[in-house]
């Protein structure tokens, strides 16, 4: 019988099967006929009775479903219309749900809407009935609705089996159907077949049971006597050896299944099971590489982090340290694959893992997932020791990457989340993507506190309030005057947008500015500025005031647009006005994100003619270097350098480093004499702030130009 075991599958098969197909068919033959011939009324009746057991789970499946369906469009249509203070009818509410029931098909079920008092609200195979009443619908002396109804308020869903016309023959038949209340409304709605269904596929069954039994009868006759005795141990050999290796192979598949993936198939036999097993094997390597690890870095990813943070949250409940958990995150990456493509931006990200590697100590796990790196330890420290920590990291990570011999810049996030008592792993990975939310300019690490759901619900608020704005209309622009130092002259204003909520009044810049760029709608809101900014400048030239310069802050992201020169070129052509009367305030952070794409934009900016600032600066990371690359004309410090005594002398090295580099020097944030005083013995050639004046509206602005200080060419 060893022999048996080195011939192929196949050989196996066409051997034991012409061998021992007669017996084993005799068997069954008999087995069938006897099945058949003592099948009951009573076997029948299960039959029937499981086919209609499966066909209410069907229908109790499809009904729920669509009750949830209903209910949630129903909340959603009530809330929309409380944004919008509509208030909708009742019988527009039914109509609506009528329209969305007809619209939404399920095989080939139909479904019926009844409110609690018997109006029908929708029943697609009669629309002429939607409206009425039916209360007093009764079939063979049952109340059908009232019934229905005495069901959905006492239990609110359940079946109900009921005499009730079949549209396909016309009779009347008993319909097996499930109801269920629509939550938040009046309304039920349910759905059910028909006896006669169940009927005709017994039948069916049946009669094919019986053409079977014919069939195999007539066959199995002619080839009755083949010798048993070879047949059986031919067949017991062949059929054990095939059993143990397809169970071995089925128990692999089951307990891959079950998650589990260190183990390999045991069969090295030389026919197709061993070249199944070897293949299974295979395949069983890669789904573990392909579910744990990362294929771009080769890190692990988030299911083997996972795997692994289970096991020390529960190791740590007897510990006394606590789980740091961190997620980090590249806000520009995005950038950089926009511009150089997504195989340099992969190749960032293998840099930024081995930097990553080298900081964190070995036996640390770093998962990835897109562009974020989760990683966490156990420790005593504190949270501002951890904090340290985690800057160290950010400034690793911050250092300048190289692509295509240009130094690209990343900015690092970091939220973090420590572990409470009985906290599952997804709860803390979820808590340390919600800190990243409120990572800000000025702290790059966030840990996770309990009052960021609160706020992170007021963000989402504040950004359809947002978005309401922009389409409503409800942002000013006020503008703050620029002056020359020694003169006083105004030579200039600075366009600052503000938003007049209807409700809420006055919304600070510093509240919506940010969440309009972190959601993109600074775009739309920087066209709007431009616009509405040149548009104030060519009124006040046409009323003689033709010296003065128009300030506008451009954001990051409308820096980055493609067509971001042509766009102010075309701007400058509608309002018909000179180049060399705008100028574009820029941030240190906005030319830093990549040197050779800021080159060539504020080059063809030059070309133009529009003049160039650096705002805030000196609170970024620009360098010598690269200023004396840009095509700038004026470089603005930031108030925070203005009003601190102790910040004097890099005053003193910003305004000598603008006069040495050909550029002008303006101060943001001027409030007292003694500022302006110190300002002016040390040569800067502008100023702004409220020593002079706060930002106002244009015709209070306009004031200043026509004052004794200011000379209008």
């Amino acid at each position: 019988m060893r022999i048996l075991k080195n011939l192929s599958i196949q050989n196996k098969i066409l051997l034991g099967i012409g061998l021992s197909f007669v017996m084993a068919m005799i068997f069954l033959l008999a087995i069938v006929i006897y099945q058949f011939n003592y099948l009951s009324e009573e076997n029948q009746a299960l039959m029937e009775l499981e086919l209609l057991e499966r066909n209410y789970d069907k229908y109790e499946a499809l009904v729920k479903s669509r009750a949830e369906i209903l209910s949630e469009a129903y909340q959603l249509l009530l809330q929309e219309g409380q944004a919008e203070n509509k208030t909708y009818t009742k019988n527009e509410l039914r109509n609506i749900m009528s329209e969305l029931n007809n619209e939404i098909y399920a095989d080939d079920l139909y479904f019926f809407i009844y409110d609690l008092e018997g109006n029908t609200v929708s029943l697609p195979p009669t629309p002429n009935l939607e409206g009425e009443n039916r209360m007093d619908l009764q079939i063979q002396d049952r109340k059908l609705l009232e019934e229905m109804i005495n069901l959905v308020k006492s239990k609110g869903s359940g079946r109900l089996s009921y005499p009730y016309i079949n549209p396909d023959n016309g009779m009347i038949e008993t319909k097996y159907g499930y109801l269920q209340k629509i939550e938040g409304t009046d309304m039920f709605v349910g759905s059910g077949g028909y006896q006669s269904s169940y009927y005709n596929i017994v039948s069916q069954i049946l009669t094919k049971i019986k053409n079977i039994r014919d069939e195999t009868i007539y066959l199995f006759l002619i080839i009755f006597g083949i010798i048993v005795l070879i047949i059986f141990l031919i067949i017991f050999d062949i059929s054990k050896y095939i059993n143990q290796n397809i169970k071995q192979i089925v128990s692999g598949f089951k307990r891959v299944e079950n998650g589990q993936l260190n183990f390999q198939l045991d069969i090295k036999s030389q026919d197709e099971f061993g070249i199944l097993a070897s293949g299974f094997n295979q395949m069983l390597n890669r789904i573990k590489k392909l579910t744990y690890n990362d294929p771009l870095t080769g890190l692990p990813n988030l299911n083997f982090l996972e795997s692994n943070l289970s096991e020390s949250l529960r190791e740590n409940i007897s510990n006394k340290n606590q789980i740091y958990l961190f997620t980090l995150i590249t806000d520009n990456l995005t950038l950089v694959n926009s511009n150089y493509g997504y195989q340099k931006g992969n190749d960032i990200l293998r840099e930024l893992y081995q930097r990553l590697r080298k900081t964190l100590s070995e036996e640390m796990i770093i998962a990835r997932k897109s562009d974020e790196f989760i990683f966490y330890f156990s420790s005593a420290k504190s949270n501002d020791e951890v904090k340290e920590y985690a800057d160290e990291i950010i400034n690793k990570l911050s250092e300048p990457y190289e692509v295509n011999n240009n130094l690209i810049y990343l900015k690092i996030k970091i939220g973090v989340a420590v572990n409470e008592e009985d906290e599952n792993c997804s709860d803390l990975i979820r808590k340390s993507r919600l800190a990243l939310h409120f990572v800000d300019e000025k702290n790059n690490v966030k840990f996770f506190d309990q009052k960021m759901l609160g706020q992170l619900s007021g963000r989402l608020n504040l950004e359809g309030k947002l978005r309401k704005a922009i389409v409503n209309d409800e942002f000013q622009l006020f503008y703050q005057p620029q002056l020359e130092s020694k003169s006083d002259r105004v030579i200039g204003v600075e366009a600052l947008i503000r938003w007049q909520h209807p409700e809420k009044g006055r919304i600070s810049p510093g509240e919506f500015i940010p969440l309009a760029e972190e959601t993109g709608m600074i775009l739309r809101l920087g066209d709007w500025v431009l616009n509405a900014a040149l548009q104030q400048l060519k009124s006040w030239q046409k009323r003689g005031y033709s010296s003065i310069i128009m300030s506008v802050n451009i954001a990051p992201q409308q820096f980055q647009q493609e067509n971001f020169v042509e766009k102010i070129d075309d701007l400058l052509k509608k309002y018909k006005v000179e180049a060399r009367f705008l100028e574009l305030e820029i941030t240190e952070r906005t030319v830093i994100k990549d040197i050779e794409y800021t080159v060539e934009v504020l080059r063809r900016l030059k070309e133009l003619g529009v003049k160039i600032s650096i705002d805030d600066f000196g609170t970024g990371y620009s360098s010598l270097e690269y200023l004396n690359r840009f095509a700038l004309d004026k470089l603005k410090i930031d108030k925070s350098f203005v009003h601190n005594r102790s910040n004097l002398n890099i005053v003193k090295t910003i305004i000598m480093m603008g006069s040495n580099l050909g550029l002008e020097v303006v101060a943001e944030g001027v409030e007292t004499k003694e500022e302006l005083d110190f300002l002016r013995e040390n040569n800067c050639n502008y100023y702004q702030g409220y020593y002079f004046s706060s930002a106002q509206k244009a015709e209070i602005i306009e004031k200043y130009f026509t004052s004794d200080k200011v000379q209008i060419d």
